[in-house]
C-alpha cells in the first residue's frame, strides 16, 4: 500500500495544477477584457462636421479608428445631439490633424487594427506618432452626416498583454488536465494489476470435526467436574 502512495499524490498534483492554474487564467482573462472594454469607451469620439480639440498627454502611436457602431454624447458646439449608430458598411471619411500652431500632423493610411466590443465596433484608417503632448485640432469631414470617428491608442482586444496571459494560461491548463486524465487512467490499471496478481495475506483454517466428536466422547478432563455415580458407590 505505502508503494502505491506516492502515485496517488502525484496523480492528485495534476488535478490540483490544472485547477489552479485554469482559474487564475480565467481571472487574467476577464481583467483583460474589462480593461480593453474600458479602453475602447474611452476613446475620443467626433462627428462629421465638427472641428475637435484634443488633449494628447503622452508620446507614442495613435489611431484614428472608424466605427459602424456606438454611442457619442452631445457635443455642444459642434450641434450634435447624443444618439446611437450602426452601419452595415464603414463611412467613407477625411481626417486632418494640426498641432495648436497650425502643423499637419502626419497621418499614415493604416486598418489594421479593429475591435468589436458590445458597444462599439471600429477599424482603423490611419495612424500617427506623437513626439510631444499637446493639445491638437481634429476635422472629419463625410458625405455620411451620422459618421464618427474614435482616437486613441490600439484597441485591438488580441493584443492587450493581460488578456493574451490569461488565455494562454488556459491553454495550459486544458493541456494539465489532459496529464491528469491520462496520469489517472494508467495509475487505475496498475492498481488493478496489482490486485488481481497479489496473493493473499490472511488464511483461516478451521478444526476437522472429527476431533470435536472424539473430545466429546470420550469426556472432559476439567478437575472440577462432579463425581459419577459409580464413583461414590466405591466410597
Amino acid at each position: 500500500m505505502s508503494d502505491d502512495m506516492p502515485k496517488v499524490r502525484s496523480v492528485k498534483w495534476w488535478w490540483i495544477s490544472a485547477v489552479v492554474v485554469f482559474a487564475v487564467g480565467m481571472t487574467l482573462a476577464l481583467i483583460g477584457v474589462q480593461r480593453d472594454q474600458q479602453l475602447i469607451h474611452d476613446l475620443v469620439r467626433t462627428p462629421s462636421g465638427c472641428v475637435s480639440t484634443i488633449d494628447i498627454s503622452a508620446t507614442g502611436r495613435y489611431y484614428i479608428y472608424v466605427e459602424t457602431k456606438g454611442t457619442i454624447s452631445d457635443l455642444g458646439p459642434c450641434n450634435n445631439d447624443a444618439r446611437d449608430y450602426a452601419f452595415d458598411t464603414a463611412p467613407e471619411v477625411t481626417v486632418s490633424l494640426q498641432t495648436s500652431d497650425g502643423r499637419d500632423v502626419d497621418l499614415r493610411s493604416d486598418d489594421s487594427i479593429e475591435y468589436d466590443a458590445p458597444d462599439f465596433v471600429g477599424q482603423s484608417v490611419s495612424t500617427f506618432v506623437i513626439s510631444e503632448p499637446g493639445t491638437f485640432t481634429l476635422v472629419m469631414q463625410s458625405n455620411e452626416s451620422n459618421a464618427v470617428i474614435a482616437v486613441g491608442r490600439n484597441a485591438s482586444m488580441l493584443d492587450g498583454a493581460i488578456l493574451i496571459s490569461g488565455a494562454s494560461l488556459i491553454l495550459v491548463a486544458l493541456a494539465l488536465l489532459i496529464l491528469a486524465i491520462i496520469a489517472t487512467r494508467v495509475s487505475r490499471r496498475a492498481r488493478r494489476k496489482i490486485a488481481m496478481t497479489a496473493r493473499p495475506e490472511v488464511y483461516v483454517t478451521y478444526q476437522p470435526t472429527s476431533d470435536v466428536t472424539v473430545s466429546a466422547l470420550v469426556g472432559s478432563t476439567d478437575p472440577w467436574d462432579p463425581p459419577r455415580p459409580e464413583d461414590r458407590a466405591g466410597q
